[in-house]
């Protein structure tokens, strides 16, 4: 979609499946781990099934937009055909990061995106080692407790976003989850209520997290075209997708770092205090420093909605001179 609050819905419709999947694994491993005993079976079949949903998954949005996108090259007067693909694929690798990296409005989507989903995984990380070993409860329910909510959130966003902004909406979500994670830094052992309370609010700021990235990333793709005069959403998703395994791959590496520092023992169901350190440091001030970084970024990002606007108004008029 070009439209600027349309291109939100559609994100926001399509992460809520994907946080909706994580959630669904989560409870379909707690039914197999009542069911069946063994590890290695328990895992196969939970990768049996995963593996199943996620190929349907694909196919199903192959075929189901494929009409769509047929009637839309032909709206737009192009054929939709591998062409451009073709003309990407021909160019180099450090061709392409040239050329997107020369996008000036890219570079502060990758900078919001990397320390938003880094504060995003180094939470998810840690959430099991702070619940179990800090909290003494069962990290499964924290994770449902964050995640079943921001299913809901995800549509909140959307609506929010068209009436603040998109800055705004990434400001706001932001704001209360820097408290969350603040609070939770300070939180002691017992605290459950307020955990499981600080855990619900948290999804807002998780949605925000997942959201504001995706959605703004569009608008960029509407820029490089005016100013290039190709369309390349396949070149900046697979960037943002390579950076996606970047800050997951980071986040774990900081995390199980930390823990190895601290002297974490994964067979003992005391953990020493520089460990618990650890844990409540990663939890709290390490994410809410990152979502900081992400506030600075987008407070500087220079697409707003009157300026996107001009973008399609541009865009249009060239299409109007070439017919």
């Amino acid at each position: 979609s070009r439209d600027y609050d349309e291109g939100t819905d559609l994100t926001s419709f399509r992460l809520a499946f994907s946080v909706g999947g994580g959630v669904a694994i989560l409870i379909i491993a707690g039914v197999l781990g009542q069911l069946i005993s063994d590890d290695a079976q328990r895992y196969m079949i939970s990768g049996i099934v995963g593996g199943v949903i996620s190929v349907l998954s694909i196919y199903w949005c192959i075929f189901g937009t494929i009409g769509y996108m047929e009637k839309k090259a032909a709206f737009e007067g192009r054929s939709l055909n591998a062409t451009a693909a073709i003309d990407e694929l021909q160019e180099s690798f450090l061709t392409q990061l040239k050329s997107v990296l020369s996008n000036r409005p890219f570079l502060f989507v990758v900078g919001i995106y990397m320390f938003s989903w880094l504060a995003l995984q180094i939470t998810a990380a840690v959430i099991p080692f702070y619940a179990k070993s800090w909290m003494g409860t069962d990290e499964s329910l924290v994770a449902l407790l964050v995640q079943g909510p921001a299913i809901i959130m995800m549509f909140v966003c959307a609506r929010l976003s068209k009436r603040i902004g998109k800055k705004n909406l990434y400001f706001l979500g932001s704001g209360l989850w820097i408290i969350v994670q603040s609070a939770l830094y300070f939180l002691q052992p017992g605290q459950l209520n307020i955990l499981y309370g600080l855990c619900i609010l948290a999804s807002f700021g998780v949605a925000t997290a997942y959201i504001v990235p995706w959605s703004i990333l569009p608008d960029v793709i509407d820029l490089d075209e005016l100013n290039t005069g190709r369309r390349r959403e396949g070149t900046f998703y697979s960037f943002m997708t390579l950076l996606q395994k970047f800050g997951l791959a980071i986040g774990l590496f900081l995390v199980g770092a930390a823990l190895d520092a601290s002297g974490f023992d994964k067979d003992s169901v005391v953990q020493s205090d520089s460990a618990l350190n650890a844990i409540r440091f990663f939890m709290g001030p390490v994410p809410l420093i990152l979502v900081v970084c992400g506030v600075v970024l987008v407070y500087f990002y220079p697409i707003t909605r009157e300026f996107h606007a001009e973008v399609m108004l541009k865009l249009a008029e060239r299409r109007l001179e070439k017919d």
